[in-house]
């Protein structure tokens, strides 16, 4: 085990997971079993549920005996009796009361992306109670696949006894937080499950960054690095004018040569430079919703990654950003300053309502088609004419394209980050990844900068190879 690794530890019997949770974790013949169950917030109690195990052996001991009865054939009554014995016995055997502590560390807790990363899981039997059969499923982030081991597990607790499960997942990029591991807890028959989740008091957090260091919203959208020059005197670099010393003026703004050759004070003025406002739009439409691989992060997830990194190298460099999400509902935030408005932006940025992991339902008679198109106008008339987008899309359709034509016929400079979720697995994958090309040709022919981004690739990297470009 990496000796940096970083642990975390839970005691006790936590949130409820009802049965269909479970065994969708656990086991498949169990999924068979469960259908109408969620989970509950209490933290004390558990689920118990008959299982159907012994169901076959009842009907078949009151066929037997029945027929027996009726026919009055002795031999298929004492048939009967090996069933009668085997229900019997389901509902004699007694019910699992798991009380449990467990331990997950992770070799890394900040690795790079593709890095393989090994995950250690613990579970301790702390009560009384022998748990004859235990299966145990760890909440594993839904972006993050398993390559090495199995992040199941099953065994038998004695009080006190303990288990280990290791296995390894890889790092993707964004920040992945581990969901509490589902426990399945059953008697000796089998008659009956008893589910819970156990989740650590201190969250296991994956966190595969990408820090922007070097590149600014000014070089990635506006033509100057972060700053517009404006009609107003004050504070900047350029030259404005020079006018008489006025009481109060800093020092630092007098003209100390010319009082040296006539005598005279005099003040230097420069033309102001403020920040130009940029807004990060993020493309969430059904149809963005599309992976490289089975197992792979979606567009929409990388689009989240670097949005978050972006919102960090603004607040950085204290440029207005603002948000605007195109989706099942458009998200409007205006560009502002201040650790606030950031905390704001992250939080909706990680709201699952508003950047689902899952595709959402388009609407019956909508389209990402239309949804994007009236989307895109209502953006087109809240922004300001020199406000800067930044639109984070794969390409996958023509909508995209459109809006970043328009808006930059309109004047607003605007630059679009691309993540490349296309491959070549098969004929239509490849035909995606041609016309997602024809779409990047088309936009910078209309002088619109695009960063096509590899995923595999460090961001920062393609965000420099784009300014470059």
């Amino acid at each position: 085990m990496n000796p940096n690794a970083t642990g975390q530890k839970t005691r006790g019997q936590d949130t409820v997971h009802q049965d269909t949770t479970d065994q969708d974790a656990v086991d498949q013949d169990a999924v068979d079993q469960d259908t109408t169950d969620q989970d509950t917030t209490d933290r004390n109690t558990n689920s118990i549920r008959r299982t159907t195990r012994w169901n076959s052996a009842l009907v078949a001991a009151l066929l037997a005996s029945g027929t027996g009865v009726l026919l009055e054939e002795p031999i298929l009554l004492l048939l009967s009796i090996p069933a009668i014995v085997f229900a019997v016995y389901s509902h004699a055997t007694a019910v699992p009361i798991p009380t449990l502590e467990i331990e997950r560390t992770i070799s890394a807790d900040s690795p790079s992306h593709g890095e393989a990363v090994e995950v250690t899981v613990t579970l301790r039997n702390t009560g009384r109670q022998t748990l004859t059969n235990v299966s145990l499923a760890d909440g594993v982030p839904r972006l993050l696949a398993v390559r090495g081991g199995s992040a199941r597990h099953a065994t038998v607790l004695e009080p006190g006894g303990e288990t280990t499960m290791s296995y390894t997942v890889v790092a993707k990029h964004g920040i992945h937080r581990f969901e509490p591991a589902a426990v399945v807890c059953r008697d000796t028959s089998g008659s009956t499950a008893v589910g819970t989740t156990v989740e650590p008091e201190t969250e296991t957090v994956l966190a595969c960054r990408s820090p922007i260091q070097s590149v600014t919203f000014g070089r990635l959208v506006h033509t100057r690095p972060g700053t517009t020059v404006t009609a107003v005197d004050g504070s900047g670099t350029e030259f404005s004018n020079v006018r008489a010393y006025r009481p109060g003026d800093r020092p630092s703004r007098i003209d100390w040569n010319r009082y040296a050759r006539e005598r005279e004070l005099t003040t230097v003025r420069f033309r102001e430079e403020r920040a130009q406002p940029t807004v990060l739009c993020l493309d969430a439409r059904q149809c963005c919703y599309r992976a490289a691989t089975d197992g792979d992060p979606h567009a929409v997830a990388y689009e989240r990654f670097a949005a978050r990194e972006l919102l960090d190298a603004a607040a950085d460099s204290n440029e207005p950003v603002g948000l605007s999400v195109l989706g099942t509902g458009q998200q409007w935030m205006a560009p502002k300053t201040g650790s606030r408005h950031i905390a704001t932006v992250r939080r909706t940025l990680a709201d699952p309502e508003t950047l689902p992991l899952e595709p959402p339902t388009v609407h019956i008679g909508r389209t990402d088609r239309t949804t994007g198109d009236e989307q895109g106008r209502e953006l087109r008339t809240r922004i300001g004419r020199q406000t800067g987008v930044l639109l984070l899309s794969p390409l996958l359709d023509e909508v995209p394209v459109e809006l970043a034509r328009t808006l930059q016929a309109e004047g607003n400079p605007v630059t679009v980050l691309s993540p490349d979720v296309t491959a070549e697995r098969s004929l239509g994958t490849a035909v995606a990844r041609v016309r997602r090309r024809n779409r990047i040709a088309t936009l910078r022919r209309a002088a619109v900068p695009v960063v096509d981004w590899d995923p595999e690739t460090p961001l920062e990297s393609a965000m420099r190879a784009g300014v470059n470009r």
